[in-house]
């Protein structure tokens, strides 16, 4: 590409090649000639003030005595659009090097947020009950009330709600007049309470039994000493969790 004769024909060219290399539709790379025409420009416009002369193309032209005085800088009419107050964009290695950047980070950052959603819904989602308790239609007889008053618990009768049975305990949940929640198991076979507790609402509640099988209960059938079963009260359900015990020795 021939270099231009005057200062203007220079930054008119040099805002073309701009334009190319750094407008919406960039094309300067498939020009090797055009992107070392840039390079060239560029380099002479840095090394030079705006109104200097070119390296390559000598001093600029004397300004004829009849020709107006050029105010302001020789840009053209249709400049591209970069920040005000830069002489000129970056050169185009570094907004390409820029770019890759950006997308690494954002690359970086997408992942991040895919492992954090991943832990997050394993949280949520927790171990799997070993069964799950609905509620029964049954009325609370004398055994659960008895029981009820045993640990103390001023129940509202009306809240009064009985689960399935699992392993021969069957849970019950009520509501204290005071607003506690209360929940308690119920063996049937010896109109025993165990695992009773009430707790403020919004406190997580649950009744654990402890599994003791060289004492000869029946619930404890498959499991080994120590074991621990986890009755979690969910509402609308009892969630039934098991713990064996490591065995040792």
């Amino acid at each position: 590409m021939a270099a231009s004769s005057t200062p203007f024909d220079a930054e008119r060219e040099l805002e073309d090649l701009r334009r190319r290399a750094y407008g919406p539709h960039p094309d300067i790379q498939a020009d090797p000639a055009a992107l070392a025409r840039l390079k060239e420009l560029e380099a002479a416009r840095s090394a030079s003030p705006p109104y200097g002369a070119y390296p390559e193309i000598g001093p600029p032209a004397a300004v004829a005595a009849d020709e107006p005085a050029v105010d302001g800088d020789w840009s053209s009419p249709d400049p591209p659009d970069w920040a005000a107050g830069e002489h000129s964009p970056p050169p185009l290695w570094q907004r390409l090097t820029s770019k890759q950047a950006r997308r690494a980070s954002f690359v970086a950052g997408a992942l991040v947020a895919l492992v954090a959603l991943v832990y997050t819904v394993a949280g949520l989602v927790g171990p799997r009950a070993d069964a799950t308790l609905h509620p029964i239609a049954d009325e609370p007889d004398r055994v659960v009330l008895s029981l009820l008053r045993f640990v103390g618990a001023d129940i509202d009768r009306s809240t009064v709600r009985g689960y399935q049975t699992y392993r021969g305990f069957q849970p019950w949940f009520s509501r204290e007049n005071g607003g506690s929640q209360c929940f308690m198991l119920v063996d049937r076979s010896t109109s025993t309470v165990d695992g009773a507790n009430c707790v403020p609402p919004g406190v997580d509640l649950f009744a654990d039994v402890g599994e003791w099988p060289l004492l000869g209960e029946d619930y404890t059938e498959g499991l080994p000493d120590g074991s621990i079963i986890r009755f979690h009260y969910r509402g609308d359900s009892v969630d039934v969790f098991l713990y064996p015990s490591s065995t040792i020795g």
